[in-house]
């Protein structure tokens, strides 16, 4: 089974990584051999996943644990650049689009990056990626900024880049 019908599947039966390698176990033992693509390749597959997250907890003042992950956008987006974009393409690059949001739902926070590519003469490339995650139920300003927002945030600022004498703005 290929990468994406994997992802796929584990999606549809909500089953995290943790149950989801429970699950592979298994079934590797009982039928002798593996039928799936590896976690590895469908990392590869979902860009983002291969570029490890700093994982952390918040121990709140009622003894509560609250787990978090999050990506740094730029070490993200300088390990990714070469699965999003080939040389050839940077050649017709425009301009570039970043945008960063979050939601709250299920008991979980997520907070994703979206990139844009803008060409001159091809279309659009978009990549999204999920930079971080908070698993808590209840949707707390003080608690995301204490935990993933203030670290996914950071280092946005891009200097002005030239480019085969063109100004990249």
């Amino acid at each position: 089974m290929d990468a994406a019908s994997v992802e796929a599947m584990l999606s549809e039966a909500q089953l995290n990584t943790k149950n989801s390698r429970v699950l592979f176990k298994h079934l590797n033992s009982f039928l002798g051999q593996s039928f799936f693509e590896s976690e590895m390749k469908q990392r590869e597959y979902f860009a983002g996943q291969d570029y490890p997250p700093t994982v952390n907890e918040k121990v709140l003042e009622d003894k509560a644990i609250i787990p978090y992950w999050y990506k740094s956008p730029d070490g993200l987006l300088k390990h990714q650049l070469k699965y999003m974009v080939t040389p050839w393409q940077l050649l017709d690059l425009h301009h570039i689009d970043l945008t960063i949001g979050g939601d709250h739902g299920g008991g979980k926070f997520c907070r994703t990056l979206k990139i844009l590519f803008c060409f001159w003469s091809n279309p659009t490339t978009s990549c999204l990626f999920q930079i971080a995650s908070v698993s808590h139920s209840k949707d707390e300003l003080s608690i995301l900024c204490s935990t993933v927002l203030e670290q996914t945030r950071q280092k946005f600022i891009f200097p002005t880049y030239k480019s085969f004498g063109k100004k990249l703005h």
